[in-house]
């Protein structure tokens, strides 16, 4: 099941690799950029016009939480990129929040948990987990007694 869930977060990952990320604080930008999305852009504290500015990719997918206020900023920065030029994607909004199962895009936290190297710290794949891992049996299953 949990791996199941890694693998569409991988593939999500990498039907966007062409768009613009933003959300709003720097947690939510930690927790996105350590499940491997890239061209994050946090909105917190900054006006609009200054977010045009840090903008550099044509498509934008919109992250702010999914609660009610999230939603609100969601649709006025949408409404705001879109008359200034951009193509926002409303529909990989909707696929991520129906994959992320939570209001909060922090508490995505608990997702790293499952994706973190037992022995490094840092997330990885699942692949790459499973990987490391039977590097390590092997390593340890040759050594002579």
């Amino acid at each position: 099941m949990i791996s199941s869930f890694l693998e569409r977060i991988e593939k999500e990952v990498k039907d966007i690799s062409d768009s613009q990320i933003i959300v709003e604080g720097k947690r939510d930008r930690e927790v996105i950029e350590k499940l491997g999305f890239k061209n994050v852009v946090e909105i917190s504290g900054k006006s609009f016009i200054s977010i045009l500015k840090k903008i550099e990719k044509e498509r934008v997918i919109i992250l702010t939480d999914f609660d009610e206020e999230g939603e609100k900023l969601a649709k006025r920065l949408g409404n705001f990129l879109i008359v200034n030029g951009f193509k926002v994607d409303w529909n990989k909004r909707r696929i991520l929040r129906n994959l992320f199962c939570t209001r909060k895009i922090e508490e995505l936290k608990f997702i790293l948990k499952f994706m973190e190297d037992d022995y490094n710290g840092k997330a990885c794949s699942i692949y790459d987990k499973i990987f490391n891992r039977s590097r390590i049996y092997l390593q340890r299953n040759s050594r002579k007694t």
